[in-house]
C-alpha cells in the first residue's frame, strides 16, 4: 500500500514538473500554424495566382478558377499545404487576374490587387484548412475550418 501511495505521489510530482515546462503567458493561438489554403473566386474571370503573406514567405498561394454561371464561387478544389500563418496577424493578400495569351503577347499587363487582411482565429485547435474568398467587390474574407465539408461563407449580395 505504501509503495502505491509513493508511486502516486511521484506521478503527481512528475506531472507538476511537466506542466512547468509548458509555455506560460503565451497565447498559443497567436503562434504560427501550418495549414492548407484554397481559394474561392466570385469573379467571372480566372485568377492567375494569389499569394497570402508572401512578405513573410508563408507559402500560401493558389489560382482559383472563375465562377461558372449560376455558381456562387469558382475554385475551392486545389490546396497548397504546408503554408504557415499566425492568427491575428495583419498580412498582404495579392492576386492577379489571368489574361488570354494574345493579350499577354501584345504586352497588356494583367490587373493586380493587393489588400490588407487579418488572419482569423482558428475554428478549433485542430483547424488546418484556410479558405480565401475573393469577393467581386474587391475585398476578401478568410475562413478557417476543421473540415472542408464545413459550410462556405455566403456570396456577396447584389444591391
Amino acid at each position: 500500500m505504501k509503495f502505491r501511495a509513493g508511486m502516486q505521489g511521484l506521478a503527481l510530482v512528475g506531472l507538476g514538473v511537466l506542466a512547468a515546462c509548458g509555455k506560460h503567458g503565451v497565447d498559443v493561438s497567436a503562434e504560427p500554424h501550418t495549414v492548407c489554403v484554397t481559394g474561392y473566386n466570385e469573379y467571372g474571370r480566372k485568377l492567375h495566382e494569389f499569394w497570402l503573406d508572401n512578405e513573410h514567405k508563408s507559402g500560401c498561394f493558389g489560382n482559383p478558377s472563375a465562377r461558372e454561371d449560376g455558381e456562387a464561387f469558382g475554385g475551392g478544389g486545389g490546396f497548397a499545404c504546408g503554408c504557415k500563418v499566425t492568427p491575428g496577424q495583419k498580412v498582404k493578400l495579392f492576386w492577379e487576374f489571368a489574361l488570354p495569351l494574345d493579350d499577354l503577347e501584345r504586352g497588356i499587363q494583367p490587373e493586380r490587387k493587393t489588400i490588407d487582411v487579418t488572419i482569423p482565429q482558428p475554428e478549433s485547435p485542430t483547424s488546418r484548412y484556410l479558405r480565401v474568398y475573393f469577393r467581386k467587390n474587391g475585398t476578401a474574407e478568410l475562413q478557417w475550418v476543421d473540415d472542408m465539408n464545413a459550410p462556405r461563407l455566403k456570396p456577396t449580395q447584389e444591391k
